[in-house]
């Protein structure tokens, strides 16, 4: 359900591939460590998009609003709102509509979206963590545009967007900083969705390990957190981080 197709001709496998971590993934949050946040999303919410891009979309889909709960904005207003063109965002919606005929999507729906896509690992604790991204007015539920404009953040945002929405993702107790707790609770969650994926496997020492490190480059004058403002200005300076963002651009 909700998926967009890479641009890139790099695509994320299958559940059944397993996933080599190599000593520099473990050891640092930068480059492929943020290229991993973003990867379950731009996989996971996924594929039936594509496979609909060249869908008849009835009049009536795109004249009417979606039936009972909620009713989005117009076609023009969301275009306006995401970097989507007209024809995809009646893709979208029309593939959210039938995933979701109230409109809305609840966190125990959300999570159940992730977990088809990662049947090996338990994907429900990162599913809540980006859930609550999507869920800006915090009602505990996505309704059609806040999806949708989550969905363009990190699939056609810049990659300041992109580094944003994923500081975001790490702020997990929205206090505009993120220290050694919230980034443990995120990369742990990262490796849940790999479950039995990673060769070798890894241990709860190892991402403690990978933690300690990543906040060690990240925290420094020994501050014990990072701001918002630092985040963005150590991560746009990573070349390699900001082209690896770039592969998550899509196309319909």
């Amino acid at each position: 359900m909700f998926g967009l197709r890479k641009s890139s001709s790099s695509e994320s496998g299958d559940g059944d591939e397993s996933v080599s971590v190599d000593g520099n993934r473990r050891n640092t949050l930068l480059g492929r460590g943020l290229h991993a946040v973003l990867s379950p999303v731009a996989a996971g919410l996924a594929s039936n998009l594509y496979r609909r891009r060249c869908a008849h979309v009835p009049q009536e889909d795109l004249d009417n609003a979606p039936i009972a709960i909620f009713r989005p904005r117009s076609l023009a207003a969301i275009c306006e709102m995401t970097k989507f063109s007209k024809r995809e965002v009646q893709i979208i919606y029309r593939s959210f509509k039938q995933g979701c005929p109230t409109g809305i999507v609840t966190l125990e729906q959300f999570q159940e979206i992730l977990t088809q896509f990662f049947p090996r690992g338990n994907p429900k604790r990162y599913a809540e963590y980006v859930f609550r991204t999507f869920d800006r007015d915090h009602d505990n539920q996505i309704n059609f545009e806040e999806f949708v404009t989550g969905l363009s953040v990190i699939t056609r945002g810049t990659t300041e967007d992109k580094i944003e929405w994923i500081f975001k993702l790490y702020d997990v107790n929205d206090r505009g900083i993120v220290g050694q707790a919230e980034l443990l609770l995120v990369t742990q969650s990262i490796y849940e969705i790999l479950g039995r994926n990673v060769e070798p496997p890894i241990s709860r020492r190892v991402i403690i390990d990978h933690v300690l490190d990543a906040h060690k480059k990240m925290c420094q004058n020994g501050e014990s957190f990072i701001t918002r403002e630092q985040f963005v200005h150590m991560c746009m300076e990573d070349k390699s981080l900001c082209e690896s963002l770039a592969l998550f651009d899509t196309i319909l």
